[in-house]
């Protein structure tokens, strides 16, 4: 596991913004993206890939459902970088 630097939050903080069409200063990082921004699946599975090609992390499919909220999403991006 590696510790996501500034940069690479503020990547992932951006696509999910983006995903779920907020600002991405108004993402709170433990606020969940379903239940809290009424994201649905399909933005979700956007966020995946995009974190993916865009940041070069290859992360498992199973991961896609831990990938809840902000804080989890650093993690899971952490866990494979």
């Amino acid at each position: 596991m590696h510790d996501v630097d500034d940069g690479m939050k503020q990547r992932v903080r951006e696509i999910i913004a983006e995903e779920i069409e907020m600002d991405a200063d108004e993402i709170e990082e433990s606020a969940s993206f379903v239940d809290e921004y009424e994201a649905d699946s399909m933005s979700v599975i956007q966020v995946f890939g995009r974190v993916e090609r865009e940041l070069g992390v290859a992360i498992p499919q199973e991961e896609m459902k831990n990938m809840t909220d902000l804080n989890a999403a650093y993690e899971i991006v952490g866990k494979y970088a």
